[in-house]
């Protein structure tokens, strides 16, 4: 099994060229194209953005996130100081923008650097909702809440991913394993909440919904185990 270097989608075993890019297959060497005929070639003509490489083309998408975001900044700002002569509300909606735009450029520039976007992504995140809470009065729910439940569901995303990056075959299997995620989360709210409100730990919905992503998640593993080795869709489900 074979997939194209250009954007990873998995490509027939004597496929030269990728269906979706128009990539030619890297793997089969300086072999000659035998069953392609000179008359049945077509040259694929490619766009001006189709020629960029990956990194220019989320530098691309930096830079008008990043004009977007800072004209909403601008345009926000400018409404406020002319309407109340003041930062008043438009101090929530430039937080919220450069936070923004900080966590864009974290997945433009450390694409790669997965575990390190996160950590610095957490810590922009987590800033936000401390800025928030001082803007409303300084209540202190951002300890006892915000930051439990944002840790939790960046813990268990980049848990998501990095499972989901190193699963060879992905189908089914990937849905499972954002139930499983899914079911996770619900559970740290449910407890981080009631703690919050009760200053006990307890969970009651939420044990509900983990029973039955795991019921489902179990069924989609199987169904992913059994059509790696039955390929005929028509012997799987016996029609």
């Amino acid at each position: 099994m074979i997939y194209c270097k250009n954007c990873g989608v998995e490509l027939e075993e004597n496929a030269n060229f990728c269906s979706l890019c128009g990539e030619p297959v890297s793997d089969k060497g300086s072999a000659k194209l035998d069953y392609l005929t000179p008359g049945k070639t077509s040259k694929i003509t490619l766009t001006d953005f189709q020629e960029l490489t990956q990194l220019q083309k989320r530098k691309i998408f930096w830079e008008i996130a990043g004009m977007i975001l800072f004209s909403v900044i601008l345009i926000t700002l400018t409404i406020n100081l002319v309407g109340n002569h003041a930062i008043t509300w438009s101090k929530y909606i430039i937080t919220i923008g450069f936070v923004l735009f900080m966590n864009i450029t974290l997945i433009v520039f450390l694409y790669k650097k997965l575990v390190l976007s996160f950590f610095l992504s957490f810590l922009t995140s987590a800033t936000l909702i401390f800025l928030l809470d001082i803007y409303t009065g300084n209540s202190g729910w951002v300890t006892k809440l915000g930051i439990p439940l944002l840790l939790a569901a960046y813990i268990i995303v980049l848990s998501f991913i990095l499972v989901e990056k190193r699963t060879k075959q992905k189908g089914l299997n990937i849905i499972a394993y954002s139930f499983i995620a899914l079911g996770l989360l619900c559970v740290c709210i449910d407890g981080t909440v009631s703690i919050y409100v009760g200053n006990c730990f307890n969970v009651s919905w939420s044990l509900t919904v983990m029973a039955s992503t795991i019921v489902v998640s179990a069924l989609l593993l199987y169904i992913n185990h059994r059509l790696k080795k039955v390929t005929d869709l028509k012997r799987f489900f016996h029609i």
